[in-house]
């Protein structure tokens, strides 16, 4: 189940970054909560029984058996695994691209444009996959709250 595997994956982040030694470790984790320890956050933040009897009714072995599957070694993906293969344009990248858009105005310019223009060539460029908002602000030398609203 895709839950069960998102929750692993959370509570091995930290020894994976290399912040925690074991999974229970971390500070502001779950974890511990899960395996009946204390938390150092509001105990009532933590809803895991609805986890907890998807591995048994009985709270220890429930307890037991999470524990063996949250710390199993494997190969989980999850959302964010698949969304850092995108890729990145580099800022020169980034510019050429932006250069097919604008035609004749110079990257320079644009910040000079009327606003419904600018704005046109704003959108334009966010819907390029693999220029960021921010990325392009820096290009265009704009802010990027501008570059979001457009």
């Amino acid at each position: 189940m895709y839950l069960l595997r998102v929750i692993r994956y959370i509570h091995q982040n930290p020894v994976k970054a290399g912040i925690a030694k074991s999974v229970d470790e971390w500070r502001w984790s779950s974890c511990s909560g899960y395996y009946g320890q204390k938390v150092s956050f509001s105990r009532f933040m933590l809803d895991d029984d609805v986890i907890l009897r998807m591995f048994s009714d009985d709270a220890a072995v429930a307890k037991m058996k999470f524990k063996e599957f949250n710390e199993k070694t494997n190969d989980d993906e999850c959302l964010d695994d698949r969304v850092t293969e995108r890729k990145r344009f580099t800022d020169e990248e980034a510019r050429m691209e932006i250069k097919k858009i604008l035609g004749e105005v110079e990257i320079a310019q644009v910040k000079s444009l009327p606003k419904l223009k600018r704005d046109i060539v704003l959108r334009e460029t966010k819907e390029v996959e693999g220029i960021s908002q921010r990325q392009a602000a820096r290009i265009f030398g704009v802010s990027a709250n501008l570059v979001f609203r457009a």
